[in-house]
């Protein structure tokens, strides 16, 4: 299933670390604290069990959505040249 995964963290070296692993399971950044992609089910649990074991203080989140396709069919992106619907993430 694809996820998309969002974060708030505030200490930068800990938010440089969360972006590797989210890279390291094979997301794909569509902002600078948003990635998107796909895992399996066992893989979602691995990426919450490493994510858990990371420090976050505070009022630090990261959340993970799944998205099915059929919904990921109805994304637009605004831009300064115009609006595109349906982009894939693949």
């Amino acid at each position: 299933m694809k996820v998309l995964v969002v974060y708030d963290i505030a200490n930068d070296s800990l938010r440089s670390k969360i972006a590797e692993i989210l890279k390291d399971f094979g997301l794909m950044r569509i902002q600078k604290s948003a990635f998107i992609g796909y895992l399996s089910s066992q893989e979602r649990k691995d990426l919450e069990k490493v994510l858990s074991r990371k420090s976050l203080e505070g009022n630090d989140r990261i959340d993970i959505f799944p998205i099915c396709d059929r919904d990921l069919r109805f994304h637009s992106r605004i831009k300064h040249d115009g609006v595109y619907y349906g982009e894939t993430w693949e």
